[in-house]
């Protein structure tokens, strides 16, 4: 979902829905269970793509440079990658603290 949500800004309720229109005109044997899987989905992501909307990306837990520091490594794409990643398990509460955070990083350095 973090994925999604971030390379649909600044548009992700829009996208949403244009899936959702785009889904309706959908014709043909077995249209409407297609439909109607395409409904599901898209109402649990139109909720959290209007709460992204609203509130946007979660905070970062760390900085880049105190990340850089606590992993031992220099400043530069790598770190960027591991913010990312880190952004990502808290978006879907994998890491919730500062010390989780950390620690979640360690584990993919």
């Amino acid at each position: 979902m973090f994925a999604y949500l971030r390379a649909c800004v600044p548009v992700e309720v829009d996208v949403t829905l244009l899936s959702v229109a785009d889904r309706l005109a959908t014709r043909g044997e077995r249209a409407q269970e297609s439909i109607d899987a395409h409904l599901m989905l898209a109402g649990g992501v139109l909720l959290d793509a209007v709460r992204w909307d609203r509130e946007g990306p979660p905070r970062p837990l760390v900085r880049g440079d105190e990340l850089a520091e606590a992993l031992g490594i220099a400043t530069g794409p790598r770190v960027g990658a591991v913010l990312e990643e880190l952004t990502a398990a808290q978006y879907a509460g994998e890491v919730r603290t500062r010390e989780q955070a950390l620690a979640y990083a360690r584990g993919l350095a």
